[in-house]
């Protein structure tokens, strides 16, 4: 692999084994986790507008927006490459921002993704509406709110020449230039975790049975464990679920590994319980050395889920993004292969602790830990009898309203100095609390609230009695900045 740069952005390259077209992927390292709850999807109004400028061309082109990388490919003869690679870098120079409303009108067009599904949705329980946790989020609206200024802003922050990679798999073509707005790379921190949920188990809006480990991004013994559990749990469950194993950047050091295991209806209690009790297996008596080799033979010949099994090309490109080691492919088996049974134990005991195992919602669970201790559950409700009543002002349905509406339906609304509690009809409770707000959203009287936790709750005025003084008290304490307005 060869290394240049052209107009201050690095260049990786390879020689052309044959003669062919070639290909280029100019690529940014920022993606949804460097946006916020207020700016969901001014990275994708961003990818919009800079290709509405690409045209027609006689050769294939087009973008792709990861959660941690935007790019820019094509491919074609070196003056195709060269003339595509120049629009891009004059559409970020000068973005099209008169293009907005019809982009994010477009985008909003879109099918929403299915979230329950998606591989990131339990990072909402370690991250909340924060970072990684915003990756599956997405309402059509929010596109309309965002405003040039705001994509502007943007742009100029994360997508500069400091922030760029062109990876190319033949030499650079003559007259390559790359004029893109100057600009640092971006000073990226570790994003925080939520308090009180390592070590537990939580009921989230899934479909799917995930636990959530974090590892070092270069720890070769982390990433055998996911796949050895990975396996096990496949032969567990194969008539009743599949299993699929994921990893997510939480920094240049770390790791959120995600084992998901999508259980058919009504399975997801045996398939978590499967799913911990392999894991606790593993962590108690490690794997055979018979599984590690079968495992090393299968990223040899490229056929392991592995995160670093990556192509060359695509780990060399997020190691230049993200600081992280970069090894090629004889190395990367290498340490795979020199990975132990006690190595496996070793990591899985340090990673427990702060692992999360995510569930369904309605799944009921009791786990052990480790050494034999009930596993605790950090479900954003908090069940009545377990924890006194919350005082503060009550706002309970008016008489008429509850005359007609059914008594598993019916709910009380608390107000507090700190923020509003919402009381189910189960005398159940879930905070909003004013300080932790990640986006409150205006639906004409009512408002949708995104929480610290991550869950949205609904709030309307006329399901309680004076529930316009609840709505007062949350437009009061919500800064600007934090809300939407849905036409």
């Amino acid at each position: 692999m060869q290394r240049t740069s052209a107009d201050g952005v690095t260049v990786l390259w390879t020689p052309a084994p044959t003669p062919g077209p070639l290909t280029a992927q100019l690529s940014f390292g920022t993606g949804v986790r460097d946006e916020t709850a207020p700016t969901l999807g001014v990275t994708r109004v961003i990818e919009g507008l800079v290709m509405s400028e690409a045209g027609n061309r006689p050769h294939p082109y087009g973008s792709n927006l990861r959660d941690d990388v935007i790019e820019f490919t094509a491919k074609g003869t070196p003056e195709d490459v060269t003339g595509f690679l120049l629009t891009i870098c004059h559409a970020l120079s000068d973005l099209p921002l008169h293009h907005t409303e019809h982009v994010t009108a477009a985008l909003a067009g879109l099918p929403a993704q299915n979230a329950a599904n998606h591989p990131a949705a339990p990072l909402r329980a370690r991250y909340g509406p924060h970072a990684a946790g915003l990756i599956t989020y997405e309402h059509p609206g929010s596109y309309a709110t965002l405003t040039p200024e705001t994509v502007r802003a943007h742009a100029a922050a994360h997508l500069t020449r400091g922030n760029a990679v062109l990876a190319l798999d033949g030499p650079p073509p003559p007259g390559l230039a790359l004029p893109l707005p100057d600009g640092p790379p971006p000073r990226r921190t570790t994003p925080r975790t939520r308090p009180h949920v390592s070590g537990t188990w939580q009921r989230r809006p899934l479909d799917t049975v995930s636990l959530l480990l974090t590892c070092d991004a270069s720890d070769a013994a982390a990433t055998m464990a996911q796949l050895v559990l990975r396996r096990r749990v496949d032969r567990a469950v194969h008539r009743t679920a599949h299993t699929g194993a994921h990893w997510f950047l939480r920094d240049q050091n770390t790791l959120d590994l995600v084992l998901a295991v999508h259980p058919r209806p009504g399975r997801a209690r045996e398939t978590a319980v499967t799913l911990w009790q392999e894991t606790l297996r593993l962590t108690r008596k490690g794997p055979a050395q018979a599984e590690l080799d079968a495992l090393t033979d299968a990223i040899r010949s490229e056929a392991g889920p592995l995160w670093g099994s990556r192509r060359p090309f695509e780990r060399a490109v997020l190691a230049e993004h993200f600081a992280i080691p970069y090894l090629d492919d004889d190395t990367l088996i290498k340490s795979h292969a020199t990975v132990t049974p006690q190595a496996v134990r070793t990591y899985l005991e340090h990673a427990l602790p702060d692992s999360v195992l995510v569930v369904p919602q309605q799944t009921q669970l009791h786990l052990r830990t480790p050494n034999g201790s009930l596993l605790p559950n950090s479900d954003c409700w908090r069940p009545h009898g377990q924890h006194p009543p919350t005082p503060g002002t009550r706002h309970r349905m008016n008489p008429l309203r509850r005359a007609v509406t059914r008594r598993s339906h019916q709910g009380e609304y608390v107000l507090t100095p700190w923020g509003i509690v919402i009381r189910d009809a189960h005398r159940d409770e879930h905070d909003i609390r004013f300080d932790e707000t990640a986006l409150v959203r205006h639906e004409g009287p009512g408002r949708t609230v995104l929480t610290g936790c991550g869950c949205q709750m609904h709030l309307h005025p006329d399901q309680v009695t004076h529930g316009q003084r609840l709505i007062a008290a949350l437009d009061a304490a919500v800064p600007a900045h934090l809300v939407h307005t849905t036409g």
